[in-house]
């Protein structure tokens, strides 16, 4: 045989099963789908696809192509704007990542996905590579990572190790992403690769030795990632994110719109403990508790404490600073260090 692998697909139908044709008028022309929807679009459209059997293809179905794809796009550009005053030389050490941390957690999640999809590409299964990308772009990093990290990322004095935490584990995805995008979203790919190392610098090797930058993603390989163990406890940590969030769904009903309106107090999870740093920003609220009375999770009403001007939290430590407002002692050792910062300074 002239080939090492073989690939079988079944044909193109309408969207009610019929063979299209030209002639029978519903034919769809490629030309134009390329121009209202872009390539990289209908090839993401093309690799959610079960191809082994016939295809049915209707123009709204790559309405909806459109809207997931968008989602994947956005990540990448929450990343990329996260890192505009981040340099690979800035990156914190691995190793000083606790295993409780939701940094860590992230870059274990990062390490699943690019051992899932190699294996799927591999096997030309491209929807579950598909499938593998959009769901860690959709909720492991815009719905709990991105989500919960937002307010260190934002409020966090430039420079301070936690933000700095995030943004290397955020470089090192935004590294990844692009490499495992590629067969898929050329062009997606290729300018969030060249944004990532324009505003970043040249990606050292995993020995600390800079190297030459690759000049595109599709001469680059699937990127290596940083060692780390995340602990086994997240998984309690995740069950009880979702118990917090429909907590706070049912407190609506007495009037808290914003989680950073309340706080959390959670029984029978003593030994969360170690988690407690991030525990308030991946649940979603302003002040967590453990070792209540009860089991479970109740939300308290923080809406009668002082909320920081700046972050909009409600945590134990916002007062009035002596320049009239009101911040917690993070914010206002932020605005401190930029107001020390000179005009112009990064």
């Amino acid at each position: 045989s002239p080939f090492r692998a073989l690939l079988t697909h079944g044909f193109i139908v309408d969207k009610d099963g019929r063979k299209m044709s030209k002639s029978g008028g519903n034919a769809l022309d490629v030309e134009e789908l390329l121009v209202d929807y872009g390539a990289d679009v209908c090839r993401w459209w093309v690799s959610s696809l079960a191809f082994e059997n016939d295809i049915k293809v209707d123009r709204q179905f790559f309405d909806l192509a459109g809207e997931s794809y968008r989602k994947v796009r956005n990540t990448l550009r929450f990343l990329l704007s996260n890192l505009q005053d981040f340099r690979w030389s800035d990156s914190l050490p691995m190793s000083e990542l606790a295993p409780t941390g939701i940094d860590t957690w992230a870059l274990t999640q990062a390490h699943d996905l690019r051992r899932r999809v190699g294996a799927a590409y591999e096997a030309f299964d491209f929807r579950r590579a598909h499938l593998s990308l959009f769901d860690f772009c959709n909720d492991t990093l815009s719905a709990i990572y991105l989500d919960a990290v937002k307010d260190r990322l934002y409020c966090d004095r430039p420079d301070s190790v936690r933000r700095r935490a995030t943004q290397t584990v955020c470089a090192e995805i935004a590294h990844l992403l692009p490499t495992l995008l590629a067969p898929i979203l050329p062009h997606t790919a290729d300018e969030a690769f060249a944004a990532l190392h324009e505003q970043c610098g040249s990606r050292p090797d995993p020995d600390g030795e800079s190297k030459d930058p690759v000049a595109s993603v599709h001469l680059a390989t699937y990127a290596d990632l940083p060692e780390v163990e995340a602990d086994p406890a997240w998984t309690q940590v995740l069950e009880l994110r979702h118990l917090t969030r429909s907590a706070l769904e049912k407190a609506k009903e007495q009037g808290i719109e914003n989680g950073l309106d309340a706080g959390a107090e959670i029984g029978g999870h003593d030994a969360l403990a170690p988690f407690l740093a991030d525990l308030p920003d991946v649940l979603g609220v302003s002040r967590v508790e453990l070792g209540a009375k009860h089991d479970g999770v109740e939300i308290v009403d923080l809406r009668q404490a002082p909320r920081c001007e700046r972050s909009w939290k409600r945590d134990a430590t916002v007062e009035l600073r002596a320049d009239g407002g009101w911040l917690s002692a993070r914010d206002h050792d932020a605005v401190e260090a930029a107001e020390a910062t000179p005009a112009g300074a990064a």
